[in-house]
């Protein structure tokens, strides 16, 4: 089968619960208790950072309601990926993810439709149904070990009808579902409540589409995400600097956004790219680039933004993301599974391409 990358991301990106908050493009976030939510420095986490990118992975906290809930496209079939760290088993069993299609009334309540899944303080994962509450599977006991990091990888299927758990590559437990959804959200959230600071971190998270000749033993094998941010000029430089950047790629080289130095433009049409780091090494499998901007509209009528990657003078353009007036600031990005050309990524095409931002 062939997996598509649809979104990535290492957390590197995201300095504090608001940047998480605005995801915008394709996933959005919802956020509770926030202040018990934190992107945190951490250690034990597979995390392969960009040069001078700080090292960061989202910890869902260790309390009631602590959590993410994605909002996804209905496409069938959702793979995903990501190192998954688990510092202590939670006290009693409690919700590890679900797959929806409304979301839930918050991330650590249960669903009205679709399926969980659950960890308990023996170590064992259960698949749920979440409108009758029925076990549909449970793994074996001490499956899952504390203070141990994995590379978790999960797939479900509403329509097809599997939902599956995997640590390491290895298959911990799988249902038929034997009910349909509509898959549309995916909520990731700590297991139970513990003085002692039970939580999940997770990092690098990939998520795949498939090509329609998917199994339930259909795994994303480990995958890192790495950040590469502008170091250089590209070839048009039409967006104006604001701010003391002594270059266009210099106002957009940081890791979060800033409001005192930016890059802007009143017109449509305009071309920005920038040069960016190369990667570690010579990786010989490339899934895809997700090319993310920073952005927000200041001026009054319509404005949009498209993201470009271009590689030796050939470009592959986003479809138009909206921007809306405001003083927030969105965090909007586009995938490219595919070089310009609909080629395959090499390492070298990689550190030939530049991202662009296009005002339309």
């Amino acid at each position: 089968m062939t997996l598509t990358l649809e979104w990535a991301c290492g957390f590197e990106q995201f300095g504090a619960i608001s940047d998480i908050a605005q995801v915008a493009q394709p996933w959005t976030a919802q956020l509770s208790n926030g202040n018990f939510m934190s992107i945190s420095t951490t250690t034990g986490v597979r995390s392969l950072q960009g040069s001078g990118v700080t090292p960061k992975a989202l910890n869902l906290g260790n309390f009631v309601s602590s959590g993410v809930i994605w909002t996804v496209p209905n496409i069938g079939t959702r793979y995903l990926g990501m190192g998954w760290f688990l510092p202590a088993l939670p006290s009693a069993e409690g919700n590890l993810f679900q797959f929806t299609a409304t979301p839930p009334a918050n991330p650590g309540g249960v669903g009205a439709d679709g399926v969980r899944i659950t960890l308990d303080n023996t170590g064992t994962v259960r698949i749920r149904q979440n409108s009758t509450n029925a076990v549909l599977v449970t793994s074996a006991a001490y499956a899952v070990s504390a203070n141990t990091q994995y590379w978790l990888s999960m797939s479900c299927n509403p329509n097809s009808g599997w939902v599956a758990f995997a640590l390491n590559g290895t298959v911990i437990c799988t249902a038929t579902l034997g009910i349909n959804f509509a898959l549309q959200y995916i909520t990731f959230l700590s297991a139970g409540v513990s003085s002692v600071g039970q939580n999940i971190v997770v990092d690098d998270l990939v998520s795949y589409s498939t090509d329609g000749t998917d199994t339930a033993s259909t795994l994303v094998p480990p995958r890192s995400v790495w950040t590469s941010l502008p170091n250089a000029v590209g070839d048009q430089t039409q967006w104006s600097r604001v701010g003391g950047a002594v270059a266009n790629w210099d106002s957009v080289n940081g890791q979060t956004y800033q409001t005192a130095m930016y890059n802007t433009t009143s017109q449509n049409g305009t071309l920005d790219y920038y040069n960016i780091t190369d990667l570690p090494g010579a990786p010989t499998t490339i899934d895809g680039v997700v090319v993310t901007a920073c952005a927000r509209k200041e001026d009054s009528g319509s404005r949009n933004l498209k993201l470009h990657a271009r590689v030796n003078g050939v470009d592959d353009v986003s479809s138009a993301l909206m921007l809306t007036t405001g003083a927030a600031f969105w965090y909007l990005s586009a995938t490219f599974p595919q070089a310009p050309g609909s080629v395959a990524w090499t390492a070298s095409a990689i550190n030939l391409c530049q991202l662009g931002l296009e005002s339309a």
